[in-house]
C-alpha cells in the first residue's frame, strides 16, 4: 500500500468515529432511543477507532484483528437491536447467541492461523480486489440484518420506509466500494476504500434518522 492511500484511508476513518458521536449527540438532543441502539452507536465509534489504528499505524496483525473484530461487533449489535425491536425473547437469544459465537470462533481461528491465512481472498476480482473469509462473514452478518428488517417491513412506519430504502441503497453502494483493495486508486482521486468509509459514515447517520423517525416522530404523530 502506498503512503498516500494509507493516509487517505486513515483520515477518512475519522468520519466513522464522527458519525457515531453525532448519532449519540442527536439522540440526546432530539429524542430518546432504546439502549440497544445507543449500544450500536457506541460500537460504531469503537470500530472507527480500530479502523484509524489499522490504516494509520502500519496495518499490523493486531490492528487487523481489531478492525475486523469491531466490524463484526457492529454487525452483531445491529442484529441485537433489530431483534429487540421486532422479535420474541427466545428468537433474540437464539439468533444473537449463534451469531456472536460464530464471530468469536472466527476471531479465535484467525489468531491461531495467523495473518497470512486471514489475508487470503476467498472471492477475487483479480487486481481490483475481492473478499477474504472475514469480510464475507461481515457481509453475511449485514445481510442477516437486512433480512431481519425485511421480514418486518410491514411493521415499519410508513413515513420511515423511505429512509430504510435509502439506507439499503447506501449499504449496497458501500458493498460495491468495499470489493476494491485498500490501495486501489483510479483517476488520481477515486480512492475506493476511503470512499467506502465515507459512504458508511453517512449511512450510519441515515440509520440514526431512520430510528429517530420510528421511535420519536411516529409517537408524536399519534398524539
Amino acid at each position: 500500500m502506498t503512503n498516500s492511500t494509507a493516509l487517505v484511508n486513515a483520515v477518512s476513518a475519522y468520519s466513522i468515529i464522527l458519525s457515531g458521536l453525532i448519532a449519540m449527540a442527536l439522540t440526546m438532543l432530539m429524542g430518546k432511543q432504546p439502549r440497544r441502539w445507543i449500544f450500536v452507536y457506541i460500537c460504531i465509534i469503537i470500530t472507527g477507532l480500530a479502523t484509524v489504528w489499522y490504516h494509520g499505524f502500519g496495518e499490523t496483525f493486531g490492528a487487523m484483528l481489531a478492525d475486523g473484530g469491531t466490524n463484526l461487533l457492529v454487525a452483531w449489535a445491529l442484529q441485537i437491536a433489530i431483534l429487540g425491536d421486532y422479535y420474541s425473547r427466545r428468537i433474540q437469544l437464539l439468533i444473537g447467541s449463534a451469531s456472536g459465537l460464530v464471530s468469536i470462533a472466527f476471531i479465535l481461528f484467525t489468531v491461531l492461523t495467523g495473518p497470512n491465512q486471514a489475508r487470503i481472498l476467498v472471492v477475487s476480482f483479480d487486481t481490483f480486489g475481492g473478499f477474504s473469509f472475514g469480510e464475507l462473514l461481515i457481509l453475511t452478518n449485514a445481510l442477516i440484518v437486512v433480512g431481519l428488517l425485511g421480514i418486518n417491513l410491514e411493521r415499519v412506519p410508513k413515513h420511515a420506509k423511505p429512509l430504510l430504502f435509502l439506507l439499503c441503497f447506501m449499504s449496497f453502494s458501500a458493498l460495491l466500494l468495499a470489493t476494491a483493495s485498500d490501495d486501489q486508486l483510479d483517476f488520481q482521486v477515486i480512492a475506493y476504500h476511503a470512499t467506502w468509509h465515507l459512504v458508511s459514515s453517512f449511512g450510519f447517520i441515515v440509520l440514526w434518522a431512520f430510528n429517530h423517525t420510528r421511535f420519536n416522530m411516529h409517537a408524536s404523530r399519534e398524539e
